[in-house]
């Protein structure tokens, strides 16, 4: 009897600890095991992982591509056009540990809000260098990829990758 008093309760201790310590990463995430705020551990594999409890913590990330739709843009084209153009983007993160540096707990919508930055950008310059018949011509898929190309560039530095501006 006394044995049962004192087996139970170490029992029950025993599975909370295991239950602390067992994380899931699915197929469609990415996770970061931090110790104490700073990067230990990146899993890109889905499936049961152990952590330290109390002293690590994981962050899930999406690993799909993700939309980016921004919000329709006032751009002054080389002759003095004016045009509202409305973007989109898809995009994913390639670096977690970058990723993570960069938005810090903010995660994909602190990541979409600086990638809506860096796209309105980019549609600004590229556009103002060009008039406006070429948005409408077979030069339209060279601007839109220009655009990607130099988002891309700025974005890599937030540990994302674009794949596809429009």
């Amino acid at each position: 009897m006394k044995l049962s008093k004192f087996l139970l309760p170490v029992i029950a201790v025993a599975v909370f600890a295991i239950y602390l310590s067992l994380f899931v990463v699915k197929e469609i995430n990415q996770a970061i095991v931090l110790q104490f705020g700073d990067p230990k551990k990146i899993i890109s594999e889905p499936g049961l992982q152990v952590k330290i409890p109390f002293i690590q913590t994981v962050v899930k990330y999406d690993d799909r591509i993700l939309p980016l739709d921004t919000l329709p843009l006032g751009v002054t084209m080389k002759d003095n056009r004016r045009f509202d153009v409305d973007a989109f983007a898809r995009w994913r993160i390639m670096d977690v540990k970058a990723f993570r540096k960069a938005v810090g707990s903010g995660g994909a919508n602190a990541a979409a809000s600086r990638l809506e930055q860096i796209l309105n950008a980019e549609l600004r310059t590229t556009l103002g260098e060009v008039k406006s018949s070429a948005l409408l011509s077979v030069d339209r898929v060279n601007l839109m990829n220009s655009i990607r190309d130099a988002a891309k560039e700025k974005a890599s530095a937030l540990g994302v990758d674009i794949i596809d501006v429009r």
